[in-house]
């Protein structure tokens, strides 16, 4: 392996924007008015730990009505739920946690967990999806076809059966899709983001996935983000001997969620975009203008190749 800190540089470089974000700033504070989310119920998939957690606790800062967190542990999250109440008795909320176990990949499991939510007139207004499934560094052939498809399954088909299930919902109201996905999916020649190939193309697929309900969905009916976190500690971090201190900080990727449920983060329907870049920098200026011209810039396709039905 790289040297810790060499192999962080290489992963915290962006050439979007001029200002690069890792920690949280004023352009997307929890704290500003814009970004209140009073009157809307949050699901989060894996929010029991790291991202997903880190989510929540800024959905709970900014006032939302209810958050739900699904994990398989249930252990795990009764603590998440403990911590994110106390972060709502801190911020002065008054969010209620709900937790629900659930294994993402047992589409049973996700029916009944859809179904109990319409029996307990829960409607969900965000939905985040957050779980995913990675393992031990072998090239694709070496983990073999089973283990490959059991990481699209978490990682690509369950995010598209719980998108299924929330759109569905009759609510009337805006809703909003935020995809955790990934900054390996846009660097597959990094050597370290090579050795787990099989998280690529299922992260990819999912990326794709969400790119393409964002095309057939306007905005302002479903708005859809696919955004990369950052670089966040979490126990997997922890369990490969990585030090917290070269991490971004959790309030990043949790503030940058809530903003882009907002109508700020419209022009970035369908999308691929870092929480590390700066807001302000990508809604004007020459990105804006780009994003408003170019179709592809900042969507997954082929890289070079401009012809056909090209629009």
């Amino acid at each position: 392996m790289a040297d810790p800190q060499s192999l962080f540089q290489t992963l915290l470089e962006t050439n979007i924007t001029k200002t690069i974000h890792r920690d949280t700033y004023p352009a997307i504070s929890t704290a500003r008015p814009e970004l209140v989310q009073a009157g809307r119920t949050v699901l989060i998939t894996g929010g029991g730990t790291g991202v997903g957690l880190s989510i929540a606790r800024s959905f709970v800062r900014a006032s939302a009505d209810m958050i739900i967190i699904i994990g398989r542990r249930s252990d795990v999250l009764k603590t998440a739920s403990s911590n994110l109440e106390q972060e709502a008795k801190a911020a002065g909320t008054s969010t209620k946690i709900i937790t629900r176990t659930c294994d993402v990949a047992n589409l049973a499991e996700v029916e009944a967990l859809w179904q109990d939510l319409a029996l307990e007139d829960i409607t969900v207004d965000v939905y985040i999806a957050n779980a995913a499934r990675f393992t031990e560094p072998k090239s694709i052939l070496e983990l073999g076809a089973d283990e490959v498809w059991s990481q699209v399954e978490i990682n690509a088909r369950s995010p598209l059966y719980f998108a299924e299930k929330f759109y569905s919902q009759k609510s009337g109201k805006q809703k909003f899709i935020i995809n955790v996905t990934t900054q390996a999916v846009a660097m597959t020649a990094h050597p370290e983001i090579a050795q787990r190939p099989a998280y690529t193309f299922s992260k990819m697929t999912a990326t794709i996935l969400f790119q393409v309900i964002a095309q057939s969905i306007p905005a302002e009916k479903m708005q859809v983000i696919n955004f990369h976190p950052g670089v966040v500690y979490n126990d997997a971090w922890k369990a490969m001997g990585f030090p917290p201190e070269y991490f971004d900080h959790n309030e990043l990727c949790g503030d940058f969620a809530v903003w882009a449920t907002t109508k700020e983060a419209q022009f970035l329907h369908g999308r691929y975009v870092w929480a590390a870049w700066d807001v302000e920098e990508l809604s004007k200026g020459e990105i804006r203008k780009r994003l408003d011209e170019d179709f592809y810039f900042l969507r997954a396709s082929v890289v070079g190749l401009r012809g056909g039905l090209y629009a």
